[in-house]
């Protein structure tokens, strides 16, 4: 990656005609230090990560991420750029659709995409995306076997903090709006099973195949484990893969309760959040 660049640089790498290898037309917004928050629009890139990564500080307590925005111009370049950084070629295809990805020292972004997005949920994209940054840092630099679905819900809902600080949404508007189609959902729904959304190429795969709404389950769940243990288990539960890489023992260990009886109390919080945004309707 980049090194460090000097306050409110956007750097502008061009890809060299012949060069198939290299990088594809991108912008990378470095984490330069900028005003506060208080004093930031938040219309570009620059102004939403400096703004995020105080947020995520303080007031939400979370270590410092230094981690840079590579903005792609379009599925494709995003594409390409997956199979620079070591993508297998099938997944960095399927992974293409998505809006953007966190890594451990890069946030790439898919700008043709994230472009047309509002404020809020531009900003809301690229704090989930540097909570996915922060969770490397939690296990060490490194992914880990930390299970996909956790890691989706918990950006998810420490990204609906950031936004809410922010002024820019409340976070239980945030938080129905991301639950809604559950409204729709057929008579009986079953959530996707865990099981199948523990590596990312799982996860990227279920997005295709699973009736249920895997990101408005993931919240779910991860809230209920809040609700339940506490942001500091959650944050215990990715520092565990510095050293194991079991993640049904990690989950266990940092939770304190069996998976069984964690699964039994989301299967009746899943019902639960299902027949209350019907009653709403």
């Amino acid at each position: 990656m980049h090194a460090p660049f000097s306050l409110g640089v956007i750097v502008t790498a061009i890809l060299a005609a012949g060069c198939g290898n290299a990088r594809t037309p991108v912008e990378v917004v470095p984490p330069s230090a900028a005003p506060a928050a208080s004093e930031r629009k938040l219309d570009g890139y620059h102004d939403a990560l400096a703004a995020i990564r105080e947020v995520l500080q303080q007031p939400l307590g979370f270590p410092r991420v230094d981690v840079e925005l590579v903005l792609l111009r379009d599925r494709s370049s995003f594409e390409q750029e997956l199979l620079n950084v070591g993508y297998p070629p099938e997944l960095a295809r399927s992974a293409s659709a998505f809006a953007a990805i966190g890594g451990a020292r890069a946030v790439l972004v898919n700008a043709g995409i994230v472009d047309r997005f509002d404020r809020t949920h531009r900003v809301t994209l690229v704090a989930h995306e540097l909570v996915h940054s922060l969770q490397y840092r939690f296990g060490g630099g490194t992914r880990g076997n930390s299970e996909q679905w956790l890691r989706e819900g918990f950006a998810e809902w420490v990204s609906y903090r950031v936004t809410a600080e922010l002024g820019l949404a409340p976070f239980d508007a945030q938080r129905d709006e991301l639950l809604r189609p559950l409204i729709r959902a057929p008579f009986g729904l079953l959530p996707a099973p865990f099981d199948n959304l523990v590596t990312f190429p799982q996860w990227v795969d279920a997005q295709r195949r699973s009736q249920a709404p895997l990101y408005a389950q993931a919240f779910i769940a991860t809230e209920l484990l809040i609700e339940m243990r506490g942001v500091p288990a959650v944050i215990n539960y990715f520092e565990r893969f510095k050293t194991t890489r079991d993640h049904q023992r990690a989950f266990t260990e940092a939770f304190t309760m069996e998976r069984a009886d964690f699964d039994r109390a989301f299967a009746r919080r899943w019902r639960e959040t299902i027949v209350r945004f019907r009653l709403r309707r």
